[in-house]
């Protein structure tokens, strides 16, 4: 157990080392007018932290640089007392996501964008996801005389499309004829109810289309959070932690193949809170050197989204919870507007 004042004097470790990335030593923590002890006493508390794991320092006369086993003591209490973000970033938050409403695909984009350049790291956000996916419009646009473009509203503004093509030339009110029946047939329903409905004398483009329909549907409902941008890749590779370091291809490849985006989203919590997981905490070896600061947005059990900051154990922690917990405040109150129409 940390007394006070280690504690204080690890707090001050912790922020002088995340906006230096150099290690702080003891002289420069004792010209701090806020301890109020003498040189000797800060040198013999450095010395207890080193001891109990908080710090490392290569050599005994080095600077102090924090573990992670400090960084989620200071992350912990930093939960507690944080401070809301500003409200010029909340306001700037709602003002963009609301330019990009009607495009959901759009509005992620936004949001991760946002807050890689607020964190100066990493961003990712996904779009906010129904549990069950449901048709709410289905319209067909031909396109030339044997292929044409199917496209599926889902509820909550999600668009699927999916080009057809059919076996011969068909006269365009009968296709407009055949989709309207097929409309008809499937709106307000999910791909298993859809599966279960017993539709008669279906032709075999109108077949075509509902089957295409339920693939489409099948595949929405695949995974918690599949659809996601990521930003500011730059902005992680920008930190000395990566500096000639050779897992910056490891990070570039992962963020192109995806495979980075599902690693930071398989630690989404389940409940509405803002989850930090440092280092070694992460499930996977490809996350190891970062931390995650990561939150569910949306409406609870109707529909979730994510987004969250990645970036070095060395980040600026109060500054990117408080970021995380603005946007995904603000990103639930737009997602029950798009819900209330």
């Amino acid at each position: 157990m940390l007394t006070a004042r280690q504690q204080n004097i690890l707090s001050l470790i912790i922020e002088s080392y995340v906006g230096s990335a150099t290690p702080i030593p003891s002289e420069a923590l004792a010209r701090r007018p806020e301890l109020k002890v003498s040189p000797a006493t800060i040198r013999n508390e450095v010395a207890v932290l080193e001891e109990q794991g908080y710090i490392n320092r290569p050599h005994t006369s080095a600077g102090s640089v924090p573990t992670e086993k400090a960084y989620r003591v200071y992350v912990a209490k930093l939960q507690e007392t944080a401070a809301p973000a500003e409200a010029y970033f909340r306001e700037q938050v709602r003002r963009k996501l609301l330019q990009a409403q009607r495009d959901l695909e759009e509005w992620a984009g936004v949001a991760a964008a946002l807050l890689s350049s607020v964190v100066g790291n990493m961003a990712i956000a996904t779009f906010p996801k129904v549990p069950e996916s449901r048709v709410r419009h289905l319209e067909f646009v031909p396109l030339q005389d044997v292929l044409g473009l199917l496209i599926v509203v889902l509820e909550h503004a999600r668009l699927r499309r999916e080009l057809i093509r059919f076996e011969s030339p068909s006269d365009r009110t009968e296709l407009e004829r055949s989709a309207n029946k097929v409309r008809g047939a499937i709106t307000g329903y999910s791909y298993k109810e859809i599966q279960a409905l017993d539709i008669e004398e279906l032709s075999p483009f109108e077949r075509q289309l509902l089957d295409s329909t339920i693939s489409l549907l099948r595949e929405e409902d695949k995974g918690a959070y599949r659809h996601h941008y990521l930003d500011g890749i730059r902005n992680l590779l920008l930190q000395p932690e990566f500096a000639e370091n050779e897992r910056i291809r490891d990070l570039v490849e992962a963020a192109e193949n995806g495979s980075l985006a599902q690693a930071v989203l398989e630690e989404v919590p389940e409940e509405v809170a803002v989850r930090v997981v440092i280092g070694q905490e992460n499930k996977g070896d490809l996350l190891r050197p970062l931390s995650i600061v990561v939150a569910q947005y949306g409406i609870p059990g109707e529909m979730a989204g994510a987004v969250g900051a990645i970036g070095p154990t060395r980040m600026q922690y109060s500054k990117t919870i408080a970021s995380v917990r603005a946007m995904t405040e603000v990103m639930s109150e737009l997602a029950e507007d798009i819900r209330g129409h």
